[in-house]
């Protein structure tokens, strides 16, 4: 009875998500232009993604990362910092003392998150700075899926430079005259405005990760709306521009090659805001080195990850993440391959993000077994 009950759940959940996506897929076309700040390493930039991710998987978490977008011609530069944690509920309970043996909890609760980032673009003409708080509800299914839902509240200070531009009207015989007058009228220089998302995440885990066994499966799927209040965004007097929809729909998983401490990792991120969208498919492999000893924890789990993202028809990101116990540092490179190789000569721009999580991510892997 109780597992039927757990079917019938399981089931509705699959189907809601199912009819989620459906509905986002059909209103991509229906939003208008104005892209967002994004980084090439998304799963370092969870809560920027999807709401639904804080701290899903961990008790707590803390992410920085710096990007360097097009460096050669000044085009922008982003950091982003965030710490998310849960709320009253641990995911692992121990059975036994000193024995290593654990068993997963039906975990339900809630978690919050605090998210912050800064853009400059064009040599610092324009500026972005925006802080959000996240919070999500997270519950376990069954021993291997876990729904979970966020909200995302922000507020957002955007920034212009007049002075730091050049306009058409500034031009006299192809030279430019900084005195002249741009023509432009600014009916301001700096708006502040709230922003609203939610998104929706599912979240199936099997098997083992010690390196014994390595029959693990891992895999995620969700979808994300952001902006969902559409602020308004221009500095002009006559014109009128509102910041639209971002749906954004992402998957990704870890599974284990069997009896081998190589995992495959493949991923896919797709975005939609307005006529403009980005598909970024990735796939990477990871070596684990070394495995977190199962009893006293006293040796502490290392693993590399190798591999590659494609942002479709603009860059080509190679990638590099090593985990050492509870922190993570990843290192990737956009290879830009777009028209704008004139200008970049392919030098895309450098991306560094650092991670700290609770409990470490080598600990705790084997499901019980009593």
């Amino acid at each position: 009875m109780k597992r039927s009950i757990m079917k019938n759940k399981l089931r509705a959940s699959f189907l809601l998500l199912s009819a989620i996506i459906s509905v986002a897929c059909s209103l991509f076309p229906l939003a208008c232009f104005s892209q967002d700040i994004h980084f090439s390493q998304y799963s370092f930039n969870n809560q920027q993604l999807n709401p639904a991710f804080t701290a899903v998987y961990k008790t707590i978490q803390v992410t920085v990362q710096h990007k360097e977008q097009w460096r050669v011609v000044n085009a922008f530069r982003t950091s982003a910092a965030s710490i998310e944690m849960k709320f009253g509920h641990r995911e692992w309970e121990k059975m036994e003392r000193m024995t290593g043996a654990f068993k997963k909890r039906l975990m339900k609760g809630l978690a919050g998150g605090l998210s912050f980032f800064s853009d400059n673009a064009a040599d610092a003409t324009m500026r972005t700075t925006q802080v959000n708080f996240n919070l999500a509800y997270h519950t376990r299914l069954n021993e291997k899926n876990i729904l979970s839902m966020g909200l995302m509240s922000g507020v957002c200070q955007r920034s212009i430079f007049p002075d730091k531009l050049r306009w058409n009207n500034q031009y006299t015989a192809g030279v430019f005259n900084s005195m002249l007058s741009s023509g432009e009228l600014f009916s301001t220089t700096s708006r502040t405005h709230a922003d609203l998302g939610g998104g929706l995440l599912w979240s199936y885990g099997d098997g083992d990760k010690y390196m014994s066994s390595n029959d693990q499966k891992h895999f995620h799927a969700g979808v994300s709306l952001i902006h969902i209040n559409r602020p308004e965004i221009s500095f002009l007097t006559i014109a009128s521009e509102k910041l639209y929809w971002k749906w954004s729909a992402h998957a990704g998983g870890l599974f284990g090659i069997k009896n081998t401490p190589l995992s495959i990792a493949p991923s896919v991120f797709f975005m939609s805001q307005g006529p403009q969208t980005e598909l970024t498919p990735g796939l990477g492999v990871k070596y684990q080195f070394k495995e977190t000893s199962k009893y006293t924890g006293y040796v502490k789990g290392s693993a590399m990850t190798l591999g590659c993202y494609y942002r479709n028809r603009d860059a080509v990101i190679p990638y590099f993440t090593l985990e050492m116990d509870k922190y993570s540092l990843g290192i990737s490179y956009d290879t830009n391959i777009s028209a704008l190789t004139n200008a970049t000569g392919g030098r895309g721009g450098i991306e560094i993000s650092l991670r700290f999580n609770s409990p470490s991510s080598f600990l705790y892997q084997t499901k019980s077994r009593i």
